[in-house]
C-alpha cells in the first residue's frame, strides 16, 4: 500500500521573500525575465526591463510586508485580521491560500519553524 504524502500544515510555516521588491501604494515584486547569463545579455541587447512586475493588492502587500523570515503564515494571518477585520475572514484560510499561490508561482520560499532560531 503505497504511503500518502506527509502534509506540511502551512500554518506553521515560515515564508521568506525570493525577490526584491518596491513599495509606492501597494508592493511590486521584481521578478526577472531570465536567470542564465545568455538571457540577461539579450534582455540587455534589446533594452528590456530586465524585470517584470507582480502587483499586489493592499491584503496582500501587507502580508508580503510582513513576511521578513520571522512570523509564521499564522502569525501573518493574525495580523491581517486585526487591520482587516471581516474582510479577510476566515484568516487562516485566505492566508494559508494567498502563501500556497505565492509559493506556486516562486515569490515565496518556506522554511519550518522547527529549523527557526
Amino acid at each position: 500500500m503505497a504511503r500518502k504524502k506527509d502534509k506540511k500544515n502551512i500554518l506553521n510555516m515560515i515564508p521568506v521573500r525570493n525577490y526584491e521588491w518596491e513599495e509606492k501604494e501597494n508592493v511590486s515584486v521584481l521578478v526577472p525575465r531570465f536567470r542564465s547569463w545568455l538571457g540577461k545579455r539579450i534582455c540587455r541587447f534589446l533594452k528590456k526591463e530586465p524585470n517584470y512586475r507582480v502587483n499586489l493588492d493592499e491584503r496582500s502587500s501587507y502580508a508580503w510586508k510582513l513576511s521578513d523570515g520571522k512570523r509564521t503564515v499564522s502569525d501573518i494571518a493574525k495580523e491581517l485580521e486585526k487591520k482587516f477585520k471581516e474582510e479577510v475572514e476566515p484568516a487562516n484560510v485566505r492566508v494559508a491560500n494567498l502563501f500556497q499561490i505565492m509559493e506556486s508561482n516562486k515569490l515565496i520560499r518556506y522554511k519550518n519553524i522547527e529549523n527557526h532560531s
